[in-house]
């Protein structure tokens, strides 16, 4: 019975689900007065690891050093969701986070939820000088 509670209260120490949260927005650029097509509904997710110590968080990766990364992966997922739908921007944003800790390791999850657009074209409207001089 001991090493079962024990077990337990291990567990509870060194694996445990830290935060969540989630939130809304309109959309990642701004759109006023313009004309724009909805192309579809788009849900994506990405996840990343990072080693802890205390509060400081260094990205976990195989292939690049830590200090070589160039932006965060909620960033690349929103530029990877526009270049497969050949979008403009996304609107009706809903996005989520959690992470789960694992010992000094840290599982991080980010999924976005939102409709992509594409701008659609507007034709120029070209001023005509006005030939007459002012007296």
């Amino acid at each position: 019975m001991k090493k079962i509670f024990f077990l337990i209260l291990f567990a509870a120490f060194f694996w445990n689900c830290a935060t969540s949260s989630a939130g809304l927005a309109t959309s990642n650029v701004p759109i006023v007065n313009k004309k724009y097509k909805v192309l579809g509904p788009v849900e994506e997710s990405t996840s990343w690891a990072t080693f802890d110590i205390g509060v400081i968080a260094f990205p976990v990766r195989l292939a690049l050093p830590w200090w070589k990364m160039d932006n965060h992966p909620a960033d690349k997922l929103v530029n990877k969701i526009l270049e497969e739908k050949q979008a403009d921007a996304l609107i009706n944003i809903r996005f989520w986070n959690d992470r789960i800790i694992l010992l000094f390791i840290s599982i991080n999850r980010f999924g976005v939820n939102a409709e992509a657009i594409k701008f659609e074209e507007e034709i120029p409207v070209q001023v005509q000088p006005n030939d007459k001089k002012r007296r």
